[in-house]
């Protein structure tokens, strides 16, 4: 069986279209900072992007984006797919496949 995070992994990565312009900066934003810090997405990880001379300005100082971001990618990801699989249940299809016996997405 899938956990939450594959969940909302996958909810993230196959319904992009579903994502406000707000979560699509913050998602920019984090994946930014993961690249400037070596994966790391908590906030000072985020301060560190922000100094980092060739990415900095891919960072966002966007209040409502910092706010999307505030629990790093992971708690980025969880909030954003509650939102679409609450506001777009009807059209979100989770493929799941049976797998070494096993659900999995």
């Amino acid at each position: 069986m899938e956990t939450a995070h594959e969940l909302a992994c996958y909810v993230v990565g196959h319904y992009p279209q579903f994502m406000t312009e707000a979560e699509r900066r913050a998602q920019r934003h984090l994946s930014f900072a993961m690249k400037a810090t070596y994966g790391r997405s908590d906030p000072p990880a985020q301060s560190e992007a922000r100094a980092h001379r060739a990415l900095s300005n891919w960072v966002s100082n966007d209040p409502e984006v910092l706010e999307l971001a505030a629990r790093g990618y992971d708690g980025f990801v969880e909030r954003t797919a509650a939102r679409i699989l609450n506001e777009h249940s009807d059209k979100v299809f989770l493929n799941r496949v049976l797998r070494q016996n096993s659900v999995q997405l």
